[in-house]
């Protein structure tokens, strides 16, 4: 093996280490894990949060272009800094997912239609694509699985971790991240 590309969503710290087992072997490393889930996967629209050996990146590239859109492909430097990104995206969609879900059922607990309350998310400024996929489900309570909490709940202690690293405060993502434990 003379290269390893690793997708998985891990710590920077554990990635760092697996990057080095690799180079101590005389292979190039390339951290790329992907913001995205099954339907995006399936569709070839997942985004690469790469970092590490930059001409394996630019040799990878075409194959990363197949599984994703082409231009949803980064480049973030050294290793750590793909993994840094991963946690933070999930964080966020943890924190705004959790949100949304109370949201529904408030709309539905006042007596408004959490359908219509979908809807107005989806076209207003705070849209985001998420909703517009998750939402119809939600309403339902139906939640095909796609992405299985205990893997977002892994992503937000990671993140949570990686904030207390650098002595970052995220309250919101904290309370979020009790909801999925």
């Amino acid at each position: 093996m003379d290269r390893y590309v690793d997708v998985s969503t891990v710590d920077g710290g554990t990635s760092k280490l697996i990057c080095g087992h690799i180079k101590a072997s005389g292979a190039s490393f390339l951290e790329a894990p992907v913001s995205g889930s099954k339907k995006p996967a399936e569709d070839g629209q997942l985004i690469f949060l790469t970092a590490g050996d930059k001409s394996l990146y630019e040799t990878v590239t075409p194959f990363l272009d197949i599984m994703g859109e082409g231009t949803s492909r980064f480049y973030l430097g050294e290793v750590g800094n793909g993994a840094a990104m991963k946690l933070i995206v999930n964080m966020i969609m943890g924190s705004m997912m959790a949100t949304f879900s109370e949201g529904l059922l408030l709309s539905e607990k006042v007596g408004l239609d959490p359908n219509v309350l979908v809807e107005v998310v989806s076209e207003g400024a705070i849209s985001a694509p998420m909703y517009s996929l998750k939402g119809p489900s939600m309403v339902k309570s139906l939640y095909p699985t796609a992405f299985p909490l205990k893997h977002q709940q892994k992503d937000m202690r990671l993140a949570l971790g990686l904030a207390e690293s650098v002595s970052q405060p995220t309250p919101i993502a904290a309370a979020a991240n009790e909801l999925y434990k």
